[in-house]
């Protein structure tokens, strides 16, 4: 069933044929955009939806869904934290057809199909080895309880030791759906990977998109200053990355991106390239960061964001699941017009959000709404914004 209901689905897509890249990195996107991105990307959405709903059973919300809910009623003697992400399950659920919803009450009807473990199997058929995001999935159901029940905070619990492994097979380019995050940044980027150029990676984790740029044998540059505000990931950057991504002109230093930069040793320090991805929507002030970036370009440098797009702000996207849990995610500044919403933002929101901040041309890599609009699935993207 849940099978049929996934080919229905990739067959009422209609999938970019060109993506608006260079032509170098056109070639290369048509080896990566293909059926099997498509395909894991459908089920890693139904598969977090059925996750979801397996966890609030577990939380033991069934006999009041059976009857309709309010959000209010379920996090009843629950830890107050719990709001937010269980209204995002809740919005979440309903969004994928496993709950009715009337109003603010949501009911459970019938008997929706919960094998994750078939899921799991069209995953390997469709695409061998790139389960990762199954795998956090499964652990994030495990392990996110107590956030519920006794208060842990998520970070704690989702980025533990246990877990680590599992982010690190997440968090590399030989998972295709974490590769297209660092492909797209990588197109936006290569124009600042001339000889001479200071390229300064910030939240960089797991060191897949400094791989990447090594791959491109950038001749010349004077620095590539690798960084990350996690103790862990900085530690196995200095440790790996100049043997996994050789060539590179590596420094390493831990970087708060909430912090003004020049208060962690890089004042008077500027870039020809400063790349981010996946980081700075966790900024708590978006507008200061995105201005403390710029005053660090030099004349013409760039500043490239690769982030995971949301076609509106109140459709929740299945790779919030994870983050709905961090506190880091859910506590930042809210700006009408600017930052209404914490949290993954809209291509819009990021254009507005860097031109308020004074970059004289912001670019999208690729030109995201026409292929968000044609393909569901299309909910990365990067921007390129000049100082």
């Amino acid at each position: 069933m849940i099978r049929q209901l996934l080919l229905r689905r990739f067959e009422t897509l209609t999938h970019p044929q060109r993506l608006g890249l260079d032509p170098v990195m056109e070639a290369r996107a048509s080896e990566l955009f293909r059926r099997p991105f498509v395909m894991l990307h459908l089920i890693s959405e139904v598969y977090a939806a059925r996750v979801a709903l397996a966890l609030a059973l577990d939380l033991g919300w069934e006999g009041r869904l059976r009857i309709g809910a309010t959000l209010e009623t379920l996090v009843e003697g629950l830890h107050p934290q719990s709001k937010d992400p269980a209204r995002w399950m809740l919005a979440f659920m309903a969004q994928e057809g496993l709950l009715e919803r009337q109003g603010a009450s949501y009911r459970l009807a019938g008997s929706p199909d919960l094998d994750l473990e078939a899921l799991r199997s069209l995953a390997e058929t469709e695409a061998p080895g790139h389960t990762a995001n199954l795998d956090l999935f499964d652990a994030l159901r495990r392990r996110i309880p107590p956030f519920f029940t006794d208060g842990l905070r998520g970070e704690d619990l989702l980025f533990g030791l246990e877990l680590f492994p599992l982010w690190l097979q997440y968090f590399r380019n030989e998972n295709m759906l974490y590769r297209a995050n660092n492909f797209l940044a990588l197109a936006a980027l290569r124009p600042a990977l001339h000889p001479g150029a200071r390229i300064l990676e910030l939240g960089g984790g797991a060191g897949s998109f400094a791989q990447m740029v090594a791959a491109e044998d950038p001749h010349g540059l004077a620095d590539y200053r690798f960084t990350d505000v996690a103790p862990a990931f900085l530690r196995r950057a200095q440790r790996t990355l100049p043997d996994i991504a050789p060539g590179l002109p590596f420094s390493f230093s831990g970087l708060d991106v909430n912090r003004p930069l020049e208060d962690q040793g890089l004042a008077g320090m500027q870039f020809e390239g400063i790349v981010g991805i996946n980081v700075l929507h966790v900024a708590r002030d978006l507008p200061a960061t995105l201005a403390d970036l710029r005053a660090h370009l030099a004349p013409g440098g760039r500043l490239v964001l690769g982030e995971c797009l949301k076609p509106a702000l109140d459709r929740p996207i299945y790779l919030e699941f994870f983050f709905e849990f961090m506190s880091s995610f859910r506590e930042v500044c809210l700006v009408p017009d600017l930052r209404p919403a914490y949290g993954f933002l809209t291509p819009e929101h990021w254009v507005a959000l860097l031109r308020h901040a004074g970059f004289r041309d912001v670019v999208e890599v690729p030109p995201v709404r026409p292929l968000m609009d044609q393909f569901q699935g299309f909910n990365v993207g990067a921007f390129a914004a000049l100082a």
